[in-house]
């Protein structure tokens, strides 16, 4: 398909003849079905790994309920991080003009 449409000296554009069928594709190798070798056990001198500490599942629910009571239920996180963005901002008395921008974002 490259180079199909060759420019000639007068300008044009002329058709090349070439073959469509697409090359031959080489065999697949043969596959060997070997059996699954599990790993070699760790040596007994080897440094013990360490798991993470395990935290308590967090009750998402309370957040749930909190937003339905709000009426905010239907609002995604952005414009929840937004509200909460004014929020501070308004009650640390910030500049009225980054209010309002801030604002007419979460109309948008």
């Amino acid at each position: 398909m490259y180079n199909r449409y060759i420019r000639n000296d007068s300008g044009r554009y002329e058709r090349m003849p070439q073959s469509d069928v697409p090359p031959q594709a080489s065999p697949p190798p043969p596959f060997h079905d070997a059996p699954y070798q599990a790993p070699p056990p760790p040596p007994e001198h080897a440094l013990p790994s360490f798991a993470p500490p395990q935290h308590p599942s967090i009750d998402l629910s309370f957040f749930d309920r909190l937003l339905d009571k709000l009426h905010l239920g239907d609002l995604d996180s952005g414009d929840l991080l937004l509200l909460l963005i004014l929020f501070l901002l308004f009650r640390q008395e910030a500049d009225e003009e980054v209010l309002i921008a801030l604002g007419l974002l979460l109309i948008l």
